[in-house]
């Protein structure tokens, strides 16, 4: 058998664009890459995937926090890594208490009142069914998923939330794209030009509050792919992200023992959080 070689995304590139990709060859897809773990051979100008490693790591999970739905977040700062001119993805774990009288908010992450976006939740009778983002923290317009089952899946115990962005251009249609579980429920647009994320980043905080548990928030300056997705889903167990590169991984209590009023951040940006009007540390988990 051939040595296998690791590549990242524009080696893998790059081997076809100078005539070196040999046939028959093995690659290893390095951490942070498309389809990272993969082992994938070069077949006369084709790509194919020769195998996988089995997902992403495992980690220990102890805390999350939980939001009282009245006036308590998690404020994380200055955030200038993601943008609309560039590809992003969202991911929290979430256990709601109350979604049937409000919207309640999982983040923000916003420039001004104008720019940015809200991730909240609704099960009412309304277009914004489900899972919803938009770009004004007070008004909703912008795109949701509409989707009553969805709406009912999310109103009890735990899930996985991911939103993705393409970087192409926040008005397309097919721009983004929100996960539950690690199924692709919607693709859609957002009503106006998103902006840069840098001066108003809260979780659980928003128009309406959240009420109910949070953990593994995180956000990525790429868009994950489906397979990433599945792999951090995991079946309903939290994963280690680390070789997916978080900008910011807050892991809700890991890492800071579950006490105290700040969330370490565990990704390259170095924005901890810091709990505001008293968030409680909770031991109920994604598991």
């Amino acid at each position: 058998m051939s040595d296998i070689t690791v590549i990242n995304d524009s080696e893998q590139s790059s081997l076809v664009t100078n005539g070196l990709a040999k046939n028959g060859e093995l690659y290893l897809k390095a951490a942070g890459s498309t389809d990272a773990g993969a082992i994938v051979v070069y077949d006369s100008g084709v790509w194919r995937t020769f195998a996988n490693e089995a997902g992403l790591g495992s980690i220990t999970n102890t805390y999350s926090v939980d939001f009282d739905g009245a006036n308590d977040y998690m404020d994380f700062g200055t955030n200038t890594s993601i943008n609309s001119t560039s590809a992003f993805s969202v991911s929290a774990w979430f256990n709601v208490y109350n979604i049937t009288t409000t919207y309640p908010t999982i983040c923000i992450l916003k420039t001004n009142l104008t720019k940015g976006f809200v991730i909240s939740l609704d099960s009412q009778l309304t277009a914004y069914r489900g899972v919803w983002f938009g770009s004004n923290q007070n008004e909703f317009r912008g795109f949701a998923t509409g989707n009553s089952t969805l709406a009912t899946l999310i109103s009890s115990g735990w899930h996985h939330l991911v939103l993705t962005y393409d970087g192409v251009d926040p008005l397309v249609s097919s721009s983004f794209a929100v996960y539950v579980d690690g199924v692709n429920y919607a693709v859609g647009s957002s009503a106006v030009a998103l902006g840069n994320y840098a001066n108003v980043n809260y979780v659980g905080k928003g128009a309406y509050q959240y009420e109910g548990l949070i953990d593994e928030f995180a956000i990525f300056n790429t868009e994950l792919s489906a397979s990433d997705i599945t792999s951090i889903y995991n079946s309903g167990v939290p994963s280690d992200l680390t070789s997916l590169s978080p900008v910011g991984w807050w892991r809700m209590g890991d890492n800071d023992s579950g006490t105290g009023t700040t969330i370490t951040d565990q990704g390259s940006g170095g924005n901890d959080g810091t709990l505001v009007n008293g968030p409680t540390f909770s031991t109920d988990v994604p598991s």
